[in-house]
């Protein structure tokens, strides 16, 4: 019994491992990402709902503040993943992002590829937007 249990946890050990990982591209400035993207925006997060169905996702509501580029609104709803390799943002209720979005309104995405991230952040580019308007 004992060999049997050996066997079959070495079996298991030659088993290939499936491995999931985000891989991006280095991004642009801030410039060059908006060019890149659909919609790049100042936004505070209103609520985060998950999505398990199908692929898994985080639907993120936004209250617009600025636009800089695409046309301003007042809210927003951008999809992002999950995380654990599926590039997804890790957004937090309240907090003020920059957000560069690619795709239509109705199905607006964006991840940690981009340069997405906390407004207070200097990668986010808001300086550099605020004065390419």
């Amino acid at each position: 019994m004992k060999h049997l249990i050996l066997c079959l946890l070495l079996a298991a050990a030659w088993l290939p491992l499936r491995a999931e990982a985000c891989s991006c591209a280095r991004p642009g400035t801030p410039v060059e990402e908006k060019d890149q993207h659909t919609r790049v925006f100042l936004g505070r997060v209103q609520a985060i709902e998950e999505d398990l169905r199908g692929e898994p996702r985080r639907r993120v509501r936004f209250i617009v503040s600025e636009t800089f580029k695409g046309t301003p609104v007042r809210r927003l709803t951008v999809d992002t993943g999950i995380g654990g390799g599926d590039c997804g943002y890790a957004f937090r209720t309240g907090q003020e992002y920059v957000v560069y979005a690619w795709g239509k309104d109705d199905a607006l995405a964006t991840g940690i590829c981009s340069l997405t991230g906390p407004a207070t952040h200097p990668r986010s580019g808001l300086d550099v937007l605020r004065g390419d308007k």
